[in-house]
């Protein structure tokens, strides 16, 4: 079994984590082994050329490759066991040291989720009724400004106390950018058009995607917090209805496995919170 260390530092999590030589050994045997079975060579058969010619074809890097493939997810997953962590986003790995009939060793940098401190939270969502026109019967008025998602997060954001640390924003930060780069090349654009076309820099937009990933993952968290709070949860039939409500069979069927239960029982239930404190700025 693999051997680890835990360090903590801002919220961050670092794993340095050491597996057995002999381990190590056994799993290249093993992804060699599998190279070898698909190598193609002139005049032979795939896996019947003789040994030393095929092993000649495989890449050194890319066995490698394959063998961290196929040790570091196990030895990561033992490790977040034992320490006992519950990471909120994948590892960011780095090989510290391999070489041949030694052990491997390895870094992964994750982090749990940040603590939050809601404040008084109700005080501070309820000022925004002063914006609501009230009629006789203290329902708002058709000409009146309605209290919004965005109002209330603003408020409850400057009431909580919370801390994301570095590593999840930077994580953010990237998927929001994989995110853009896929939405501007199906356009037929690259990135540095797209800035152009913006007026924008790449720190520019940089800037802005941490500002933003920063703000959206407090108000994931304080949202996460409340909702425990309320005790706000979402039942199957809720999941079911809004499963249905899909626009085709292949997105329903999507929705109906495990991952999508989940991604929907996530939504839905940010959707009541937020329903929720709309409310109690309402003082319903």
């Amino acid at each position: 079994m693999a051997d680890s260390q835990i360090s903590r530092k801002d919220l961050e999590i670092t794993l340095t984590i050491r597996i057995p030589a002999n381990q190590v050994e056994d799993a290249f045997n093993r992804v060699k082994n599998e190279a070898l079975k698909e190598v193609k060579v002139p005049g032979f058969r795939a896996g019947k050329a003789p040994a030393k010619l095929a092993e000649s074809q495989i890449s050194e890097d890319h066995l490698a490759q394959s063998l961290f493939q196929e040790v570091v997810p196990l030895a990561y997953a033992q490790a977040v066991s034992t320490h006992k962590i519950r990471p909120v986003i994948p590892p960011q790995v780095a090989i510290k040291s391999y070489k041949k009939g030694e052990d491997l060793v390895f870094e992964a940098r994750t982090a749990e989720a940040p603590e939050v401190q809601l404040g008084d939270y109700r005080k501070a969502i309820e000022a925004v009724k002063g914006k609501i026109i009230y009629g006789p019967e203290g329902k708002p008025l058709d000409n009146s400004q309605k209290i919004t998602a965005a109002q209330v997060l603003d408020k409850i954001r400057e009431a909580a106390r919370i801390s994301i640390p570095h590593i999840l924003i930077d994580f953010e930060v990237h998927r929001m950018l994989s995110s853009l780069i896929d939405q501007v090349n199906s356009l037929g654009l690259t990135v540095d058009q797209y800035l152009s076309s913006q007026g924008k820099k790449p720190e520019d937009l940089q800037k802005e995607y941490h500002e933003v990933a920063e703000r959206n993952l407090k108000d994931e968290f304080i949202l996460n917090q409340v909702s425990q709070e309320a005790k706000i949860s979402v039942s199957e039939k809720e999941i079911e209805d809004a499963i249905e409500a899909a626009p085709d069979e292949k997105t329903r069927a999507s929705l109906r496995e495990q991952r999508g239960q989940a991604y929907l029982e996530d939504v839905l239930r940010k959707r009541k919170t937020i329903e929720h404190l709309i409310k109690i700025a309402e003082g319903k």
